[in-house]
């Protein structure tokens, strides 16, 4: 694997401006961090809300550990006249802004983007808001919690008795950065092209609407009624020793599955000769697999299945996965060095082959400022007053009671 020092990689020279809080803003400017552009990260004196979630040590949390890598920080207070100007000199300085406040928020702090294309033509505004900047929802908050419900994923996501499961990750949050970070990307290319800037709106919402398309189509073809099977038989199966992941998607696929169990009978039993059968009969398919999974250990299944051409995996936890071979071999998961956490495992960005040496960690909440402020082009006498007078802050530790403000 050829890995890539900062130099090589495609978004080298582009400076971003990122005064986005939690994770959807920040994951998507760490992509473009990750890409080989200059982040410079803006936090307000108490610090990013997304350094209150999850676990936290010394100013730090998992959350923002995770999306902030290869970042600077500056702390700045956008409500005082001197902050809200040092804010629109880094500005003219950037190519990409990226913010996540409620809509109508960043017009407030004289950074909407009529302003930032008169400071810098050209100039790139993501804007990641709850349900968009118009429209009936627009003035409310959102949150990963509230856009898997309000978009139908809990419901997609029910289980076997019919309740409504909230997914355990931040999935829209991760997904709704995922696609910024695309926006944000061909944004470049057609700033490149063309030296036009552009506006993109971006939200929770439309992250997860398009996350969603295939069982949205599916709903809607079918009236609103639930398929849990798409191809039978799919789904987890208890081993003797641990839970193993099944799929067949083709007929052929099944008929392997039934020699590989011992019953070859089964390819010809009019039930499940076909998918649209085993469709109908799927609870009495998934009982008999698991009556002679659980005869065997999971190794000896996984190993039997895979040589027939199964799909199959574990049921890994975190522990299993990063302890196993392929993710090893491949070193998709690197244990790097964090000041607060020590070594703590960090999954590559595909595509963006970093050497972990050339990996800067998450920073402490204003780090960076007053390197910051004199690469702007600030004199020291006008920094100690900037700090002084509170407008920015030099290496703030972030107050764990702070509350943030909502997308």
């Amino acid at each position: 694997m050829n890995k890539k020092t900062p130099e090589l990689l495609p978004f080298r020279g582009i400076r971003v401006l990122d005064i986005s809080q939690g994770l959807a803003g920040p994951y998507a400017t760490q992509m473009l961090a990750m890409m080989g552009a200059k982040v410079l990260k803006v936090e307000p004196p108490q610090g990013d809300w997304g350094r209150l979630m999850g676990l936290r040590k010394d100013g730090h949390s998992t959350l923002s550990v995770s999306a902030n890598w290869n970042k600077r920080s500056i702390c700045v207070d956008a409500r005082t006249d001197e902050g809200a100007e040092v804010l629109r000199r880094l500005a003219s300085q950037s190519d990409v802004v990226m913010e996540s406040f409620r809509p109508g928020v960043i017009d407030k702090i004289g950074l909407g983007y009529e302003v930032l294309r008169n400071l810098r033509p050209g100039i790139i505004l993501g804007s990641i808001s709850g349900f968009g900047r118009c429209g009936p929802y627009s003035a409310r908050p959102g949150s990963d919690s509230i856009l898997q419900a309000v978009s139908g994923m809990s419901v997609m996501n029910s289980n076997a008795e019919g309740d409504p499961q909230r997914v355990g990750m931040l999935a829209i949050d991760m997904i709704t950065g995922l696609y910024a970070g695309f926006a944000l990307a061909s944004a470049l290319y057609q700033q490149k092209l063309t030296g036009e800037g552009r506006h993109l709106d971006l939200s929770l919402l439309a992250g997860a609407a398009a996350f969603q398309a295939m069982p949205m189509m599916e709903s809607f073809l079918q009236e609103g009624q639930r398929n849990a099977h798409v191809t039978v038989p799919s789904g987890t199966f208890e081993t003797g020793d641990g839970a193993i992941s099944v799929v067949c998607l083709r007929n052929e696929m099944f008929y392997s599955l039934a020699k590989v169990l011992g019953h070859p009978e089964w390819q010809q039993d009019p039930r499940f000769v076909e998918n649209e059968s085993r469709q109908r009969h799927a609870a009495e398919i998934h009982r008999l697999l698991e009556e002679v999974f659980v005869t065997r250990p999971r190794a000896y299944w996984i190993d039997r299945l895979n040589e027939a051409g199964v799909l199959c995996g574990p049921l890994n936890s975190y522990v299993e996965f990063l302890n196993d071979p392929q993710v090893n071999f491949l070193d998709l998961v690197p244990h790097i060095s964090h000041r607060a956490f020590g070594q703590i495992p960090f999954p590559k960005f595909p595509g963006a082959e970093l050497d972990a040496d050339n990996l800067e960690p998450a920073p402490a909440l204003g780090e960076h400022t007053a390197d910051v402020l004199r690469e702007a082009g600030y004199e020291e006498s006008v920094i100690a007053s900037l700090i002084r007078s509170n407008a920015c802050f030099q290496g703030v530790t972030t107050n764990a009671d702070a509350q943030g403000e909502a997308k």
